[in-house]
């Protein structure tokens, strides 16, 4: 029997982006109409409800974080944030960082060793783990400030930032991590950290919304300059509608993550198990602990990835971070870890969601069966 194409293909990529929980949209919507005002206008009442629950969204989210409400600052998402953070690296200052980092990091970190900044870019272990003896060994006297993330939006790696940042904190160096694949999925321990960059949109919040943490006492210079928003590190009309839905979201996060985690840990092991024991030549890349609960990224032999996407009609999928999507060569993720080209070219991506269900993972082996097969028999013929 041929299988028919859902209306809309069932959602395998959550570390893309989530879909924004009904309940986040319902606490958002007074925000864009009844509750309209500028929260910089402090002269009338619309102006100061927008405030308030501006306010009282940096209360909760500093709650969920563990850390004071005057560290939180909103940006419109975690890419204006990181390049916040490492805006504080001055020409002549030194800079370290990894090679499996998002695009938000590594662009402005080339771009100020464009500018004069020493730049060390650091390379993982074949699980994408950074190891702290490393980092250790990469710290100069004018090392201003490390980023390293929390986890890898694409082969799920969480790494020990404890450790990695206890080495930072022994030699008075700043210590930044883009959390924004981990945040409202796994714990985090805030007290290790100087600075952290997340986005509204990763954890079933709204898009265009994002936050930066600063720890009491370390001044960023604002990368956009203008009104004085948010004490002068990001100038704007503040996105009063989207700082009320991602504090909303995090509060079901911190309802929802301790069941969540372990569901979506023991789904993505039955299909990691299933694929690689049902087809044959399928790796596995990343580490088969420390991982993010929702992600696989798997290697299929013989295969390219985009002709499996394409092929796989009744799922979404992507071959690695959305902000590379439509570029040729292999993912510098898979790259850095040691994945050969010919399987890092016929690797995918797969992050469940809090949406996705046993069933769902029955139908993606049968479908990943039944395609990987054809694909093979066109390609040798």
């Amino acid at each position: 029997m041929i299988s028919t194409v859902p209306a809309d293909p069932i959602y395998f990529d959550h570390h893309a982006t989530t879909p924004c929980d009904p309940r986040v949209v319902e606490k958002m919507l007074p925000y864009f109409t009844e509750h309209f005002g500028n929260a910089a206008s402090l002269t009338h009442v619309q102006g100061r409800k927008a405030a308030n629950a501006v306010e009282d969204a940096r209360i909760a989210m500093a709650r969920f974080f563990a850390v004071q409400p005057n560290e939180i600052y909103f940006t419109a998402g975690a890419t204006e944030s990181n390049n916040i953070a490492l805006n504080l690296v001055q020409p002549g200052e030194h800079l370290i960082t990894t090679a499996v980092e998002h695009r938000s990091i590594l662009a402005p970190a080339w771009r100020l060793e464009s500018q004069g900044v020493e730049l060390t870019v650091l390379r993982p272990d074949s699980e994408g783990f950074i190891d702290a003896g490393r980092l250790r060994d990469a710290l100069r006297p004018n090392t201003r400030l490390v980023s390293i993330e929390a986890a890898n939006g694409e082969i799920g790696t969480l790494q020990p930032l404890p450790e990695l940042a206890a080495v930072c904190r022994e030699r008075k160096v700043l210590f930044h991590s883009d959390i924004t694949q981990a945040a409202g999925k796994v714990p985090l321990d805030f007290a290790s950290l100087d600075l952290a960059s997340f986005s509204g949109h990763k954890f079933y919040g709204p898009k265009g919304i994002g936050g930066l943490f600063v720890r009491r006492g370390i001044k960023v210079p604002p990368v956009i300059v203008g009104g004085g928003q948010e004490k002068n590190v990001r100038s704007g009309t503040v996105n009063v509608p989207g700082v009320v839905g991602m504090a909303a979201a995090l509060q079901l996060r911190a309802l929802e993550m301790g069941d969540e985690a372990p569901r979506l840990t023991a789904l993505r092991n039955e299909l990691r198990d299933r694929l690689v024991s049902g087809i044959e030549g399928v790796s596995v890349n990343g580490p088969r602990g420390l991982r993010l609960p929702g992600n696989l990224n798997v290697s299929f032999e013989r295969v390219e990835a985009d002709s499996l996407i394409v092929a796989m009609r009744r799922f979404s999928l992507s071959s690695g971070s959305a902000c590379s999507s439509g570029q040729h060569g292999p993912s510098p993720v898979l790259t850095a870890i040691g994945v050969p080209e010919a399987l890092a070219m016929g690797s995918i991506r797969i992050g469940l969601g809090k949406s996705n269900r046993g069933e769902e993972v029955a139908m993606f082996v049968d479908d990943a069966k039944r395609v990987v097969a054809r694909l093979r028999e066109i390609s040798a013929a």
